[in-house]
């Protein structure tokens, strides 16, 4: 990913699966900041909303819970960060359906544990050099 991308953001409170999406990142190349829980990534994408190509962000956090911040990001008024794309990132089978994850305000779903492939087809889409 060249410095002209957008970046990743990733919002995730278990700091194993922190660990393990970042040495994915960093393998692929790809620039990522990490917020450690809703409210954190509310607050980064209202400070910085260019920067960002896309969110993958986890369901279940504390404080404010992953469903909680994409729809206060899309309650937004400016754009972006209202319609920033938002990835759910999850093992809860609950949210493992278009139509669940399309309810929430977010894009779509990665199940965890998340693959390199999966990763690297999310920013093609996403995060394109501008």
């Amino acid at each position: 990913m060249t410095a002209t991308a957008k970046k990743i953001l990733l919002a995730e409170d278990d700091s194993f699966t922190q660990y393990m999406m970042g040495e994915i990142f960093h393998t692929l190349g790809y620039d990522f900041d990490i917020a450690s829980d809703g409210q954190e990534c509310q607050d980064i994408v209202l400070a910085n909303p260019d920067m960002y190509g896309v969110i993958l962000m986890d369901i279940h956090m504390p404080n404010v819970s992953g469903v909680d911040a994409a729809q206060s990001i899309r309650k937004q008024a400016a754009d972006p960060p209202k319609n920033i794309p938002i990835i759910a990132v999850t093992a809860d089978g609950d949210y493992h359906d278009d139509q669940a994850i399309s309810s929430t305000g977010m894009n779509g779903y990665l199940r965890k544990p998340i693959v390199a492939s999966e990763i690297n087809a999310i920013v093609d889409r996403y995060c394109a050099v501008t």
